[in-house]
């Protein structure tokens, strides 16, 4: 009898099932409707955590009914979120606030506040994280200072998936992948550091039990399963962040491989055999035992093609309408018209500032050499060189600074979606560029991570079911046409380092 496990991921616009059997092989697979991301303020970003459940509930019956599959088949079900959100729960499971979800800035006050009364150094060694606004512990902070009756209230602060880990089984837990993005977490000890708990004055009662992320937590309630029209009695993991489930669904479980998973925002994940402590990278716990991971941070692609498609894709939206061509299908269209370099052409899309080899937030996207001959197809492909150019300076950096060498790179997202993508990378980073079979990794990764800890197979066997459907190498003479390119974009880059600091002090003086 074939049984199936069940992945679920909590995605910053919507959620995602997959069904996949004993096998590997993929059953079913649906997305939700978008969810609304609620910007009270400028720099804040929150989420209803109810709005999960029920698009869980939604794409759950959805999967179940397209598949044909008997629920009483389904053996466990795994689920990943996006990190960094702090949902506030009290004592009967009840959110006491909208979650503040990665994309939230609101806490750079926190920020400094920690950097003032923490030592920066003694969080990097435990944590593995450099301080920022961005992680969990600030936010905390935040909800402690601006409503500490929620603060007071609140029984336990879990993270998006953890929550609804809780709605499937009645249990306070998370993982220690999702853990690490708290900025109160040992990652080397794999527990809760109850030294930085007590540094930046929160109290380590109001943090979950962390499990292993293939540790079975406990069974659907019946509830839970009426709900979601399953089992009553359902294994439910304890799951991990997204971007660790896509690692696992990449196939990435041995020291230097990697994946480039390139959504809304682009993260470059490194597996390593032991962590790797520096301020210009960030390193979390792997789902499995003895590894951990890399993360470092392209320029955010999706974002910004959006970004190009709202503001000067109008051609392609009234196209894609006539022909039935998605609109990025259209730009990926016109950039193959134009040769490498873009006819000289070159983008730097530091629309978010920089954190690649090096951290610096006032720097902007910018065009260069733009004249009368150029066309719109120069512009795209320069922009997507841009961004392979940002993700060759971090493989070089990790190979000359930190001793990792990565020969081949796994992608997913939307450069998974694009072979001319996929080729720019290959032929800018000269390394080959794996394509996924299943290019959903973070739902498959937690569908097999479900399997793994149900029993149903190992980790190695997992690893074994992750097919690549094309392996990308670099093209000769191109890549000796984007040495040549790279110097020049590097060279733009550092020429401009004082132009940025300078327009940004001129922007903060018109405000």
């Amino acid at each position: 009898m074939t049984v199936y496990t069940l992945g679920l991921d909590i995605g910053t616009t919507n959620c995602k099932a997959i069904l996949v059997d004993d096998e590997g092989k993929v059953k079913a697979f649906h997305s939700s409707e978008e969810y609304s991301v609620i910007r009270p303020k400028p720099g804040w970003a929150e989420e209803n955590p109810r709005d999960w459940w029920h698009a869980v509930k939604r794409v759950v019956r959805e999967v179940i009914a397209s598949s044909g599959v008997n629920p009483e088949d389904i053996e466990a079900i795994g689920v990943s979120s996006m990190e960094e959100g702090v949902v506030p729960l009290d004592k009967d499971g009840e959110p006491l606030y909208n979650c503040m979800i990665w994309q939230d800035t609101r806490t750079k006050e926190q920020e400094a506040w920690v950097l003032e009364h923490v030592d920066f150094f003694t969080v990097l060694k435990i944590t593995g994280l450099p301080i920022t606004y961005l992680w969990s512990a600030e936010k905390v902070l935040w909800l402690k200072q601006h409503h500490p009756e929620v603060y007071e209230r609140t029984y336990k602060f879990m993270q998006p998936k953890d929550f609804i880990n809780f709605k499937l089984t009645g249990e306070y837990t998370t993982d220690w992948s999702i853990a690490g993005h708290t900025q109160l977490f040992d990652i080397v000890r794999r527990k809760w550091s109850e030294e930085l708990m007590e540094q930046h004055g929160i109290s380590p009662d109001k943090w979950p039990e962390v499990k292993e992320s293939t540790e079975v937590i406990g069974e659907l309630t019946g509830e839970a399963a009426t709900e979601l029209g399953l089992s009553r009695g359902t294994k439910v993991i304890a799951g991990a962040g997204d971007q660790e489930g896509g690692v696992v669904g990449a196939g990435a479980v041995r020291a230097g491989e990697a994946l480039e998973s390139a959504g809304t925002a682009s993260v470059l994940n490194i597996v390593l055999s032991k962590p790797v402590f520096d301020f210009r990278a960030t390193v979390f716990c792997h789902p499995y035992r003895d590894l951990w991971i890399m993360e470092l941070y392209p320029p955010p692609s999706g974002q910004m093609f959006q970004w190009l498609k709202s503001n000067f894709g109008r051609f392609e939206e009234e196209a894609s309408k006539v022909i039935g061509v998605s609109p990025y299908k259209i730009m990926d269209l016109e950039a193959e018209k134009s040769p490498p370099g873009s006819n000289g052409l070159l983008a730097l899309p530091l629309f978010v500032g920089k954190v690649t080899s090096e951290i610096n937030p006032s720097a902007k996207a910018v065009v260069f050499g733009l004249d009368f001959d150029h066309t719109r197809s120069d512009f795209i492909r320069a922009l997507i060189e841009g961004t392979a150019f940002e993700l060759k300076e971090i493989l070089d950096f990790v190979k000359e600074e930190l001793k990792i060498d990565v020969d081949e790179l796994k992608v997913s997202g939307g450069v998974a979606n694009s072979r001319i993508w996929r080729e720019i990378r290959a032929d800018i980073t000269g390394r080959k560029i794996l394509l996924p079979k299943v290019t959903e990794t973070t739902v498959f990764g937690d569908a097999l991570l479900a399997g793994v800890g149900s029993g149903l197979y190992s980790a190695e066997q997992a690893a074994s079911m992750v097919e690549v459907s094309e392996r990308l190498e670099p093209k000769r003479e191109s890549h000796k046409v984007y040495l040549k390119v790279y110097e020049v974009y590097r060279k733009v880059y550092e020429g401009l380092k004082d132009v940025f600091s300078e327009l940004q002090s001129i922007k903060q003086l018109q405000k």
